[in-house]
């Protein structure tokens, strides 16, 4: 029990007497020929005491102690003799001898006040490193160690990543403590920074792993931790980059340091990647989903066991929650390589303190006087995700693009185009580097590697004119997944004459097929919700027939093809007035008079306009003039599969008149 006795106590007299039976029992449990002891027990000064209560307690817990007569000398009392007990336990084979300031290492530490005993694998710190740069890097230690142990089946790596709640906060703390010097300070709880010096925080901030134990944890659980992490930190070293090699370890923990994002590429350069990134394009005709299907599909891929269960909310509910991991852009024609990428931008100084608005720790601040204008580098979307990506492997990331046709791609992405391929990725066999424009000034290495785990997700109407424009470097690229209507998915409006939105989705879309193509077909989202006959009049009045003025701008006489409007029809979406008889409104006298006179007929597009009887936009709240007239046009698109591919296949059966052009 001594072992356990040193982690329980907080005073130095029983400390000092346990010490040597400890590290004896220690020795026990793991091998003096494999293992070495390092000990180091920090008790808190008379200066510790000063400073914490001056400078580090919170203000809310010090006005409740002061105001019940308590004082620095009591908050001393309580927080007892030990600041904390550290006990670095060192492979042998690592170290020819131990050197606290190099290297990696079981770590056992006792905290008595927070009644919390740590055990992990720590590295070591130094008093100019920033403990938030340094925890950083033990992250990304510690996600090395868990790929390599999940990916050998040796299980999940031990304990959890250490964070800033936990030198702060009280993450360390097994039960919140309410209670100062025997004074309740509920609502509030202690704070480790209430009761810990800067060393302490740089020391947790070193810790690759933790795993906290209650102060009441027993001899047999605590020796079987112990147990646990030493096969871990065996198996670690003697099987995985950097824990191998004490020299590898402090070179790229060094490297880290500096340039996070530089030490992740260098250890994904070591390894063959087994991520099969995903540079894939939805194509298909408005309408039709393809954003909602990327943006699942982002989801799926950050989180492999997501499922919408046929809700898109969830979808875009879930892709906002990773808004670390996912990101969403539009592309558009102004769009170009400094935007997403890199570039040079002038800003005006607001305060009189500037500094880095990006890019996390930006160093010293810099005096600037106010409103002077200044430059600084603009990282764009790409690049910070790619750096994301680059510091956390064992994560997916992932960009949505919309509308990625409506921009000049190979502008846009410049060099990085390259680098798009599986197999140009880092980690991968033909790993392709660029280099930055502009580097960050701290960073070691200028090349820039596209990262396995970044995965590029686009979208693209199928409709548009500037399809073409994509040329063959970016198609051989992306994977192209057509994205087509789905009438299947519609149902028929609830009311007394019920229109199958369904069946009329289909009935345009065989016209439209016949007349254009199958990339101009509308998607089934222009009715999705459309469950009452005025809804699909609105959608129709508002959505689909201006979509088809587009479609067939010049020549809008094909419209009335596609809505099955003629002069002897009855229920007409657009007004329909015989040439002769505009011509004889107009000019007073008919064609033939007009031809004795050398008038000779010619043809000019003129712009269709609706019947009021289906929608008159003028009424204070739009909508048809005549609802039964409105339904019957809805109706008489439902009359047939494909009405016009059956007047215009064969030529045989009765010959139905021909729309007159207007």
């Amino acid at each position: 029990m001594a072992l356990l006795d040193l982690l329980r106590s907080n005073s130095k007299l029983t400390c000092d007497a346990e010490r040597e039976n400890a590290l004896t029992e220690l020795g026990m449990l793991l091998p003096e020929a494999e293992w070495g002891v390092d000990a180091d027990f920090n008790y808190y000064t008379p200066a510790n005491i000063s400073n914490l209560w001056t400078n580090e307690l919170r203000r809310s817990i010090k006005h409740k102690l002061e105001t019940a007569g308590l004082g620095e000398t009591d908050y001393g009392t309580w927080l007892g003799d030990v600041h904390f007990l550290n006990l670095g336990i060192y492979r042998k084979d690592l170290f020819e001898r131990y050197r606290s300031n190099a290297g990696w290492r079981i770590a056992l530490m006792a905290l008595p006040r927070a009644g919390a005993i740590l055990i992990g694998l720590a590295s070591h710190y130094q008093n100019a490193q920033n403990h938030n740069k340094l925890g950083g890097v033990s992250n990304l230690l510690f996600d090395i160690a868990s790929e390599a142990l999940m990916s050998d089946g040796k299980g999940p790596m031990y304990g959890r990543k250490i964070s800033s709640i936990d030198w702060d906060q009280n993450g360390l703390f097994p039960t919140p403590l309410s209670e100062v010097a025997g004074l309740s300070i509920a609502p509030d709880v202690v704070f480790l920074k209430d009761i810990r010096t800067t060393t302490l925080k740089k020391i947790l901030a070193s810790f690759i792993t933790i795993k906290v134990l209650p102060n009441s944890v027993t001899e047999v659980d605590l020796h079987r931790e112990l147990s646990e992490l030493a096969t871990t930190a065996k198996y670690l070293s003697a099987k995985v980059y950097p824990f191998g090699g004490l020299e590898e370890f402090e070179a790229l923990r060094a490297l880290a340091l500096q340039d996070l994002a530089a030490a992740g590429t260098r250890l994904l350069l070591r390894k063959k990647s087994s991520t099969r990134s995903i540079v894939r394009v939805y194509y298909g005709p408005p309408g039709t989903g393809k954003t909602l299907s990327a943006v699942r599909e982002a989801v799926k891929i950050v989180e492999p066991g997501f499922d919408d269960k046929g809700n898109p909310t969830t979808s875009f509910e879930k892709f906002n929650d990773y808004r670390d991991q996912c990101a969403f852009i539009t592309f558009h024609p102004s769009l170009q390589y400094e935007d997403l990428v890199e570039s040079i931008r002038p800003v005006i100084s607001e305060d009189d303190l500037a500094t880095d608005d990006e890019g996390g720790d930006a160093g010293p601040a810099k005096i600037s006087p106010q409103g002077q204008l200044r430059y600084k580098v603009h990282e764009g979307l790409l690049l910070r995700m790619i750096r994301r990506a680059l510091q956390a492997p064992g994560k997916e990331f992932v960009i949505v693009v919309d509308e990625i046709n409506r921009g000049d791609v190979s502008r846009i992405l410049g060099p990085l185009i390259s680098t798009l391929d599986s197999d140009k990725r880092v980690g991968a066999e033909f790993p392709i580097g660029i280099e930055l424009q502009y580097p960050r000034a701290e960073e070691l290495e200028s090349r820039l590697f596209m990262p396995s785990n970044l995965h590029l997700i686009g979208t693209m109407n199928s409709s548009d004119r500037n399809i073409a424009l994509i040329d063959h470097a970016l198609r051989r690229r992306f994977d192209f997944i057509q994205i087509p209507p789905e009438p299947s998915l519609l149902r028929s409006t609830t009311d007394a004459q019920s229109v199958d939105c369904g069946h009329l989705l289909r009935t345009i879309n065989a016209r439209i097929e016949h007349l254009l193509d199958t990339d101009h077909c509308i998607g089934h989202g222009y009715f999705v919700g459309c469950d009452t006959n005025a809804k699909v009049i609105d959608r129709l009045a508002t959505k689909v027939i201006p979509l088809l003025r587009e479609y067939f701008y010049g020549n809008e006489g094909l419209i009335l093809m596609v809505l099955g409007d003629s002069t002897s029809e009855t229920s007409n979406f657009f007004k329909l007035n015989p040439p002769e008889k505009q011509f004889k409104k107009l000019f007073g006298i008919n064609q033939d008079i007009a031809s004795a006179y050398g008038y000779r007929p010619h043809t000019t597009p003129r712009s269709l306009e609706l019947d009021p009887r289906f929608w008159n936009p003028s009424r204070m709240i739009p909508g048809p003039d005549d609802e039964a007239h409105a339904i019957n046009c809805l109706l008489k698109l439902c009359r047939s599969e494909s009405p016009v591919l059956t007047n215009l296949g064969d030529g045989e059966g009765e010959h139905d008149e021909t729309p007159t052009a207007v």
